[in-house]
């Protein structure tokens, strides 16, 4: 893109800063000179979303061979190295991504072998991937923009002025607020008992919706006309790249509040897992309540097998914690594996587990007994860290780790780093480099920590599990979904948290031994593992530790 079309008003609501400018002038020096491929993950600095919103290309905004940049294009760049390859790298995201809006990235599914790694994140990236959200505000500047980008084509192409009714949609949002403002909203989140939205707030979103949904259907009209236009009129290209770029960004704004508003009018079948459906609110600078319209599924299996298992000429998922409980099916009710001919096969480790130490330390505090437990987790932690080693110490809470690191890291005779004071790449390069100096060293970490970490030989000797970790329903997707579970009878902490807290024990004990000359213990400061019904379960699926029980 070119410093024209990032001052164009069609782009901004209004005109860009100093600091955004200097942002977007950064951005293309950086790309020009070939510093820098396009693609936000390879930034040292990301711009926010404020900036990168605006001048990112999608596959609403993007006008392919029509723009004048096309030869230059990262996205196409990149793209013809793919026509060339045998084998593509590609995240989850991109994967869902280019499978959900029809498959034009990638090679044809139907010609792919799709190898997905670290494949139990798979189901939660999906569920996001295909939730939707909407707000009040947005609802509004879209209309609004959708107006102006309208005006600007129909006085080019010397049409009558398009008929967006503003008016309307704004009494329609006047009216969901005040309804919205006299829910009991929880943390500011309201979420709607499985998923079912009130009567009230349908009806009104209803009429919102047949709105919204005319004026996106009338801009379609009027930008399949502007196309139509082009192809027999010369336009200067800088008046219609940025107008194709803004209308793009119009009709990709209104599908998305078409299809959040149609979302929470839809009725679920009963014999399904239903959509989780709530409201967000939030106070802007302004002091304007801003609400926030939200829809998951949760239950993304059958998109899964409607987009993936049912086309690809195969599918390999790997991870080191695909099976729960000892069993696939966890796995295979979260993504949809039902075909007899699924083949399932857990390899033996190549690790000789039986010499390392899994000691459950004598606690007199449940985990549940929250400042009982965490002052004995101190105490704890001071007598059987090695002040010329390498323990990594994971949380499950970060309220605790604060506190226990209060308690006792002027106490330590080592260098502690805390999740949080430095990036987990600059944590993990500082430890390592005072490991090489045989200098002890102790990194207090969360769940980020508990995979993904890879520290070899003396670098890490000592893993210390401060409490098992149970998922509890917080976010709306989870609670809409173990509600719906307890009225069928059926029990979400025996299918979900139980299973879900296998894997996560399996992978922070997964830190220690990365290799096959790896030595060293786990400690787990957790006692239900002998009080609880549950505990031999658990310690049934991990490696053949020597476990100790103080």
């Amino acid at each position: 893109s070119d410093n024209s079309l990032f001052d164009n008003t069609l782009l901004f609501d209004e005109p860009p800063g100093k600091y955004q400018l200097e942002q977007m002038a950064e951005l293309l020096e950086d790309y020009s000179a070939k510093k820098w491929n396009g693609e936000i993950d390879d930034l040292m600095r990301a711009p926010g979303h404020d900036i990168w919103g605006k001048i990112n290309c999608n596959r609403f905004t993007c006008t392919a061979k029509s723009c004048e940049f096309y030869q230059d294009c990262a996205f196409f760049t990149a793209r013809k190295k793919i026509t060339k390859a045998d084998v593509i790298i590609a995240n989850h995201d991109l994967v869902l991504a280019d499978l959900a809006t029809g498959n034009t990235v990638l090679p044809n599914v139907d010609e792919s072998i799709f190898i997905f790694d670290e494949a139990h994140h798979l189901s939660s990236k999906a569920l996001s991937h295909f939730s939707l959200t909407t707000n009040t505000e947005f609802i509004k500047t879209s209309i609004r923009q959708a107006k102006g980008v309208s005006d600007q084509m129909c006085k080019i192409t010397g049409q009558n002025s398009a008929d967006v009714n503003i008016k309307q949609v704004d009494d329609y949002v006047a009216d969901l607020s005040i309804l919205l403002k006299t829910l009991e909203f929880d943390e500011d989140v309201y979420l709607f008992d499985q998923g079912q939205v009130d009567s009230s707030i349908k009806d009104i979103a209803k009429n919102l919706f047949i709105s919204v949904a005319d004026i996106q259907n009338k801009f379609s009209i009027l930008r399949g006309s502007w196309g139509d236009y082009l192809k027999i009129k010369v336009v200067d290209k800088s008046i219609v790249d940025p107008i194709n770029n803004a209308s793009g960004e119009c009709e990709q704004h209104l599908l998305s509040i078409v299809e959040l508003l149609s979302s929470f009018l839809a009725s679920d079948d009963n014999a399904q897992s239903p959509h989780s459906r709530w409201i967000e609110k939030n106070i802007l600078t302004n002091k304007k309540t801003n609400y926030s319209l939200c829809s998951a599924q949760t239950d993304i299996s059958s998109n899964l097998n409607s987009l993936i298992w049912s086309k690809a000429a195969g599918v390999v998922l790997t991870s080191a914690t695909l099976s729960s409980l000892g069993s696939f099916d966890r796995l295979n009710k979260q993504l949809g594996l039902i075909k007899p001919e699924n083949q399932y096969l857990r390899l033996p480790s190549p690790f000789i587990f039986d010499q390392v130490d899994f000691v459950i330390a004598k606690f007199k505090a449940n985990p549940t007994q929250v400042y009982d437990h965490t002052q004995e987790v101190a105490e704890q932690l001071l007598k059987r860290i090695d002040s010329t080693q390498g323990t990594l110490v994971l949380f499950a809470s970060n309220k605790q780790m604060q506190m226990v690191a209060d308690m006792i890291e002027t106490k330590l005779d080592c260098t502690l780093f805390i999740q949080g004071e430095y990036p987990k790449k600059v944590i993990i390069e500082k430890h390592t480099a005072l490991r090489q100096k045989n200098q002890g060293s102790v990194i207090f970490g969360l769940d980020s920590f508990a995979e993904g970490v890879d520290l070899k030989g003396d670098n890490l000797t000592h893993v210390v599990i401060v409490k098992l970790r149970f998922s509890v329903p917080s976010s709306p997707i989870d609670k809409t979904l173990a509600d719906y579970l307890q009225s069928q009878n059926r029990n979400p902490f025996m299918e979900i948290s139980l299973p879900d807290a296998s894997l996560r024990l399996i992978q922070a004990c997964g830190r220690l031994i990365r290799t096959e000359t790896d030595t060293g213990k786990i400690t787990i400061f957790d006692n239900r593992l002998t009080t609880k019904f549950y505990g031999k379960q658990l310690l049934a699926t991990l490696p053949n530790y020597n476990v100790i029980i103080e």
